[in-house]
């Protein structure tokens, strides 16, 4: 992946802090006014490179974010959650979060976690799980699932020719709601501290 010059890549920053914070792209004056450019043709080139890049893209005349504008750097080394090991400081490369966990968008929704009933699964109270909807599922696969008209998520397991809901914590038990209405497959989740 090709990187940004160093003062390219500063001023998408600061563009990519503007947009999470308003939602909304500013005219070419005013991100002249926010990454400290001072003539039109200036700003005018930095966007030109950035939709190169792949960071900007202009649909109706409007400009927005590009494919790339929400990539994240992901540092090429592991960080240890049992032993300590050494860093190492090797380029980062970019991982656009939406692209690497939404594979279907039209397909996919976003729910968060009430309860503890999936904590050995790592899904703790509070997590967003990102869903991504189906009505059939494979044995072992962690669903969303309707419940007696609530959403739950649960391991789809099979005993013996039938299907059922396990919670990961064994201080709750196992549903076998009959008809097993599934919603949708979990692919991935996150959490904010």
């Amino acid at each position: 992946m090709p990187k940004l010059p160093l003062m390219d890549a500063d001023y998408l920053h600061k563009l990519q802090d503007h947009y999470a914070h308003h939602q909304v792209f500013p005219s070419y004056l005013a991100i002249g006014r926010i990454v400290g450019l001072k003539s039109t043709s200036s700003v005018s080139a930095l966007i030109d490179r950035l939709k190169v890049e792949g960071y900007l893209e202009t649909v109706d005349r409007r400009l927005r974010p590009g494919a790339r504008f929400f990539e994240r750097p992901l540092v090429q080394s592991k960080v240890a959650a049992g032993l300590p090991a050494m860093a190492f400081d090797a380029p980062a490369e970019g991982l656009a979060i939406d692209a690497h966990l939404v594979r279907r968008p039209s397909r996919t929704f976003l729910i968060t976690v009430k309860g503890d009933s999936m904590v050995d699964a790592g899904l703790m109270p509070g997590d967003t799980i990102v869903v991504e909807r189906a009505n059939t599922a494979n044995a072992g696969d962690i669903v969303v699932a309707v419940v007696e008209g609530a959403y739950t998520v649960k391991r789809l397991v099979r005993e013996n020719r039938r299907f059922a809901l396990a919670p990961e914590n064994k201080a709750y038990p196992v549903l076998r709601p009959d008809p097993l209405e599934i919603v949708g497959v979990v692919v991935g989740s996150f959490r904010k501290y």
